[in-house]
């Protein structure tokens, strides 16, 4: 997802930083339920989120992660309706949380934020497409492989990516358990697609586990 923040600010980036209110989350802490009135557009300053449906009580699905400089859950804020998911702070995280009045101008104010966040609405329509066809025809290898190289590629590194999400998150995001994720993760390591340092999986998103992927 392309990032609305960045340390080279920008005049949207200042623009947004104006309009909103910054708040601190601590590792796991909620930010918002699913369910619950979305008065506020959040942007990632610092930290990681994730976004999560809860299947059943300690089952959780992710839909989603943003990472610095990104905005999420635009859909309901735009719509006025409530958040679809409930997200949660992966690491300490600092939020940008822009009252839904001041979104609704900003659409209507800057071109620029408005170009945003029809890029960000195209952009995640394509990967839940891909997500859903990716969990209703492919094997567990497939879809292993697909949220490791998507994890991979958000790094936008075109060396060796070291993932640092544990098992039971990418199990979570490839529709898994977590006992059927490690199998595969040291199969794949078994057979050289990736290695595992120190309980973490580190991929080259060039390398063999994408050709894997692709047949």
């Amino acid at each position: 997802m392309k990032p609305v923040l960045n340390d080279q600010e920008t005049e949207l980036g200042r623009l947004l930083r104006s309009s909103g209110k910054k708040r601190n989350f601590g590792t796991d802490e909620l930010i918002f339920s699913e369910g619950e009135s979305a008065d506020n557009l959040p942007v990632v300053i610092s930290g990681r989120v994730k976004m999560v449906h809860f299947l059943e009580p300690g089952k959780e699905v992710i839909i989603g992660i943003f990472d610095v400089g990104e905005m999420f859950a635009v859909p309901p804020v735009f719509d006025g309706k409530s958040y679809p998911a409930a997200a949660i702070a992966m690491e300490p995280t600092e939020l940008l949380l822009i009252p839904r009045k001041a979104f609704l101008e900003l659409i209507r104010t800057s071109p620029d934020f408005a170009l945003a966040v029809i890029e960000w609405m195209c952009a995640m329509l394509r990967e839940k497409t891909a997500t859903i066809q990716n969990l209703a025809t492919a094997s567990p290898e497939h879809r292993v492989a697909n949220v490791l190289l998507k994890l991979a590629d958000r790094e936008d590194s075109i060396g060796p990516v070291r993932i640092e999400l544990r098992r039971q998150e990418i199990a979570e995001m490839a529709g898994l358990t977590t006992e059927t994720t490690i199998r595969v993760i040291r199969k794949f390591a078994d057979k050289e697609l990736l290695e595992i340092d120190r309980g973490k999986v580190i991929i080259d998103p060039n390398g063999p586990l994408r050709e894997l992927h692709r047949s």
